[in-house]
């Protein structure tokens, strides 16, 4: 009821108030929700693009990774979009599984767009490790009995959308990694740009794959 007092490195700056305090709390909370991806609760591009901005503003270190799937759309065609969200809900908990929830940011692009903002200085085995769960998981997704190996790949037979029978490889993991140079980007407008060439350029590897 009487506050608060405010200290900045040992020195006084100031009172608080609890009322103050908690309708802070409370708007931070419903800007949250207000971006937050639907299916996986995870933040959306408006505080994501504002959280580069601020690393890139205080000059911290930092690498934001960009978390796709690959052949996730004839897999959504031929299980249906039910199967397709169920993976993306895995690769969203896969995600919030690596990271480290005080120091990184995990936000959801759209689709099966992620990206990760890491700060922690083992960000790399973290990636690695989100590579190896999500191989784990994605093989719960298909019935055992449809997967066959075909040209050095685990996939399925399925008809595309010209009736066609064609060979799927299962789902697999592309991670662009590009580090946050404040020097080289002025904005998340420049980053964005730089992370989308990072992923299409990492999607040309077959299988679940970091690219730095």
């Amino acid at each position: 009821y009487d506050g608060f007092i405010v200290t900045s490195e040992g020195r006084y700056v100031g009172m608080g108030s609890a009322h103050d305090l908690m309708s802070m709390i409370t708007e931070m909370q419903i800007q949250a929700a207000r971006y937050a991806n639907p299916l996986t609760q995870l933040p959306g591009n408006v505080p994501l693009n504002e959280h580069i901005d601020r690393l890139l503003e205080r000059k911290v270190n930092f690498h934001a990774c960009y978390v796709d799937i690959d052949y996730f759309k004839p897999f959504n065609d031929v299980f249906g979009y039910r199967k397709g969200d169920d993976i993306i809900v895995c690769l969203a908990q896969t995600l919030n599984a690596i990271v480290d929830q005080s120091a990184d940011f995990c936000g959801h692009i759209g689709g099966d767009d992620f990206m990760v903002l890491f700060q922690s200085p083992d960000w790399e085995a973290r990636c690695r490790q989100a590579l190896d769960l999500f191989d784990q998981h994605i093989a719960m997704h298909i019935d055992p009995e449809q997967l066959t190996v075909a040209n050095g790949q685990r996939g399925y037979f399925a008809e595309n959308r010209r009736g066609q029978t064609v060979f799927y490889p299962v789902p697999s993991l592309s991670i662009g990694a590009v580090p946050g140079e404040t020097e080289r980007f002025e904005s998340h407008r420049d980053f964005s740009t730089a992370a989308t060439e990072a992923k299409r350029k990492e999607k040309k590897t077959l299988g679940s794959h970091l690219s730095i």
